[in-house]
């Protein structure tokens, strides 16, 4: 078994983490989310990687129906260079809605399914708990309200 331990941001009163990998970008993990939202600039999405896959997609967020472009990242790192999880290819929706968020990136529920993982509010701590069937490359299945669907599947 292998863990992953990430500090949460102490001054936040929701778990957010810092990707550090990817310039210490702030991510809020929702645990009601079902797709991965960006919620910053595409200037900052695009300065990671970020290609446009599909524009003016419907789908349902915190305050109901909205239109966002659906973006791949080439490879989301949550954790170090040792121990973390990977997301090949992670498709993302853009919600210009939040702009004003204190994270850039909302990780959805749906990114750790079939993983057994731990937010600690005492400790400051998100901990994900690899068994030797997980591997900790991922995939991300994106379910947009119009029927789309987008797969992106890694190694």
């Amino acid at each position: 078994m292998k863990d992953i331990l990430l500090p949460l941001l102490r001054s936040a009163d929701r778990p957010i983490i810092y990707l550090s990998e990817h310039g210490n970008l702030a991510a809020l993990l929702d645990t009601g989310a079902r797709f991965p939202v960006w919620t910053a600039s595409t200037t900052l999405l695009e300065a990671i990687g970020g290609k446009l896959f599909k524009k003016d997609v419907e789908y349902s967020g915190i305050g109901g129906p909205t239109v966002g472009d659906v973006y791949k990242i080439p490879s989301l790192v949550i954790g170090g260079k040792t121990d973390a999880l990977i997301f090949p290819e992670l498709p993302v929706v853009t919600n210009t809605e939040f702009a004003d968020a204190p994270f850039e990136l909302l990780l959805s529920n749906t990114m750790f399914n079939d993983l057994d993982f731990l937010i600690s509010n005492k400790r400051h701590t998100l901990t994900v708990y690899l068994d030797d069937t997980d591997s900790n490359v991922r995939n991300a299945i994106v379910n947009l309200d119009d029927g789309f669907q987008v797969l992106f599947t890694g190694s």
